[in-house]
């Protein structure tokens, strides 16, 4: 099944092949892929530290997958990821396997919208944790 929009977002510190991985399998599964880079402030009150890489550096390295069918930007200053699908209002959102994100509390704001889990990609070597 092809989404026409589909959503994916993260921090993607320590960008490896897992994130790559994730991604360009996101992109073959949609015709527009919008991917959203949490800004450090955020990264940092979900994850408990701060990341690596600050949030341009980190949208800058994504930009270069050159990922054709993508749009690339970085969150909401405030955090508000469900204000941030409204606007975006995807047909589709696929978490990272690891990111810990209740789907139920999306289904109750978003009845319609999509909702999927990838697959880790050899999270014992690939894991922005382990660099």
């Amino acid at each position: 099944m092809k989404f026409s929009k589909l959503f994916v977002a993260g921090t993607f510190d320590n960008f490896h092949i897992g994130h790559q991985f994730f991604l360009w399998n996101a992109s073959s599964i949609c015709k527009r892929l919008i991917i959203i880079i949490s800004r450090d402030i955020n990264a940092e009150r979900i994850k408990g530290r701060k990341p690596k890489r600050k949030e341009n550096l980190r949208l800058e390295r994504i930009q270069k997958e050159n990922i054709p069918n993508a749009t690339i930007r970085l969150g909401r200053l405030d955090g508000d990821f469900f204000q941030t699908l409204r606007e975006e209002a995807p047909d589709a959102l696929l978490l990272g396997y690891d990111q810990k994100v209740k789907k139920d509390a999306f289904q109750k704001h978003f009845p319609n919208l999509h909702i999927m889990r990838a697959e880790a990609y050899f999270p014992e070597y690939f894991k922005s944790s382990k660099f």
